[in-house]
């Protein structure tokens, strides 16, 4: 179960960032190569350094509040409350993170569609752009995850074979 979590969260990752990079790429398009390739590759280390840098501040916040814990000793109340909130707020983080984080994958995904096929974007021109997004976003998820189910099953009943 762990190894398949690893796995959809290196999954997740890698496709944020292509969504990243198609975003970046797509601001500088008409420029000449070489500023593209500056662009990208300053937006890529800049997302890189950011997410997993705040990643590594959550998996640390629990023990940054265990430690303020233990040196509170029951001297410093202020210290041991820092400590408990911060251990007791970490899972609550993670899931509201989940739901943002969904929410925000089905957004640039449905960014790129909407704004990249101009069928889509004319068809949904009577809505708000942003609920346009989400409603591709939440499509093409569909669609990519009945695929991934159906190339599931059909490799199922191949390897019983």
């Amino acid at each position: 179960m762990k190894q398949k979590k690893i796995k959809s969260a290196i999954l997740t990752d890698f496709i944020l960032s292509i969504e990243i990079i198609v975003l970046a790429l797509g601001t500088v398009m008409q420029e000449p190569l070489i500023l593209q390739i500056i662009v990208v590759s300053f937006v890529a280390l800049l997302a890189t350094v950011g997410v997993y840098g705040f990643v590594a501040l959550l998996v640390r916040m629990d023990d940054v509040g265990f430690k303020l814990i233990a040196l509170a000793e029951q001297k410093n109340n202020l210290l041991k409350f820092i400590g408990e909130l911060l251990v007791a707020a970490l899972p609550k983080v993670i899931r509201l993170l989940t739901i943002v984080g969904t929410l925000a994958m089905l957004l640039v995904a449905g960014g790129i569609f909407v704004h990249n096929v101009h069928a889509i974007a004319d068809y949904l021109l009577f809505m708000p752009t942003m609920l346009a997004e989400l409603l591709v976003g939440l499509m093409v998820g569909l669609i990519t995850l009945m695929v991934e189910k159906g190339i599931a099953k059909i490799g199922v009943s191949i390897n019983r074979r």
